[in-house]
């Protein structure tokens, strides 16, 4: 492992009730997500340099040439586009529905996996409560969370169409991380409320802060795991989504 951090945005994938299903029903969930996630990178021609397979979700980085507004917009739009193809014959009950979260930061690339605060930061938001309800309400099959620093640096400024009216923040506190974030449904002008609140005012004692309204008090992933869950990764570089950049 590299002391040394490398920027990246980071863009979790997870899907809605995994476990209810039967082991026939997680090997076809996992192609599906795989095909999703390919057809999404492979329309933006976007190549994304690493994967971390943690069974019902991914962990996508990329790399920071990419501008983060591509992802914020055009990503999302091709996750919806892609999801609509996977779940189109399937019946009600067996469509395949997604949580995705967009954060931006350094990682620890160690070999077997990624660490960094910004790992923890985008795996906190992706589980977080108030996107399970967005997308257990949603009329769609996808809900984005995307963090502060993306909404300040992406959504605020409009960029590629994006309009912040259709984001509604929420504090997202899990274990030692309290973090504002804004959620959106593809589809819906304005998200339905949640369970969390929107963020309190900027803190500014202790942990470790992100951006200027948030902080981390609690280990970082050295010495543990990248997202606070077991994560086994047999390599990098696993099925490069999108095209070669040199092509």
């Amino acid at each position: 492992m590299t002391l040394d951090p490398v920027p990246r945005s980071l863009v979790a994938v997870d899907i809605e009730g995994y476990s209810r299903r039967d082991n026939i029903g997680h090997v076809e969930l996992r192609e599906a997500l795989r095909r999703v996630c390919a057809d999404a990178f492979g329309e933006i021609r976007v190549r994304a340099s690493v994967r971390q397979d943690q069974g019902d979700a991914f962990l996508i980085l990329v790399d920071p040439g990419v501008a983060k507004a591509r992802l914020v917009a055009d990503l999302v739009n091709e996750f919806s586009i892609a999801l609509g193809q996977v779940n189109r014959n399937r019946r009600p009950e067996a469509r395949m529905r997604l949580r995705v979260a967009l954060h931006a930061g350094d990682v620890h690339l160690d070999g077997t996996g990624y660490g960094g605060e910004a790992v923890v930061a985008v795996m906190r938001l992706v589980e977080a409560d108030s996107l399970r309800e967005a997308l257990r309400t949603a009329p769609s099959d996808l809900a984005v969370i995307v963090s502060g620093q993306l909404h300040r640096d992406v959504v605020l400024q409009r960029y590629r169409g994006i309009d912040p009216a259709e984001y509604r923040e929420v504090l997202v506190s899990r274990k030692e991380f309290s973090q504002p974030a804004w959620i959106r449904v593809p589809g819906l002008p304005h998200p339905p409320p949640a369970s969390e609140a929107p963020a309190p005012p900027p803190t500014t004692s202790g942990g470790v802060h992100f951006g200027a309204t948030a902080t981390f008090s609690g280990p970082t992933s050295f010495g543990g795991h990248a997202a606070g869950r077991d994560v086994h990764v047999p390599g990098r570089d696993l099925n490069v989504y999108g095209p070669d950049p040199d092509d």
